[in-house]
């Protein structure tokens, strides 16, 4: 299984709740309408945690500045992933994804990986979660 991760933190000028409202509200439904075109599997939203803790872990690990969410699409092979930008339909919903990236994410400073996802167990799924 291929994921695409994105350590997203906001456009300069956006406050966190407006933000946050275009992500889960704009952006996710906008994935959700294109996932067939860009052969996305799955997809997840995960929020940055404000609280003393999360600041806690981050100077304890000398981590960066924190990020505003992280967001994960899983595709079924790296070619699936890689194909979509050379099938038109694919590349034109990857053109109305960046589109709607550009209006909320800081897209210089929000790195982007793609790992290859390796379970090595899953408490979750055994315990109907």
């Amino acid at each position: 299984m291929i994921k695409t991760i994105m350590c997203i933190r906001r456009k300069p000028g956006l406050s966190r709740e407006e933000f946050e409202h275009h992500w889960k509200n704009i952006h996710a439904p906008l994935i959700q309408e294109l996932k067939q075109d860009l052969r996305i599997l799955r997809y997840v939203q995960s929020n940055a945690n404000e609280d003393m803790v999360s600041t806690a872990i981050r100077q304890q690990r000398n981590g960066p500045e924190k990020f505003d969410g992280i967001g994960q699409a899983w595709f079924a092979s790296l070619n699936d992933l890689i194909e979509v930008s050379s099938d038109p339909a694919s590349a034109q919903a990857l053109g109305a994804l960046r589109q709607d990236e550009l209006k909320f994410i800081d897209l210089d400073n929000s790195p982007m990986f793609v790992v290859e996802e390796e379970t090595v167990f899953d408490d979750l799924s055994e315990s109907g979660r």
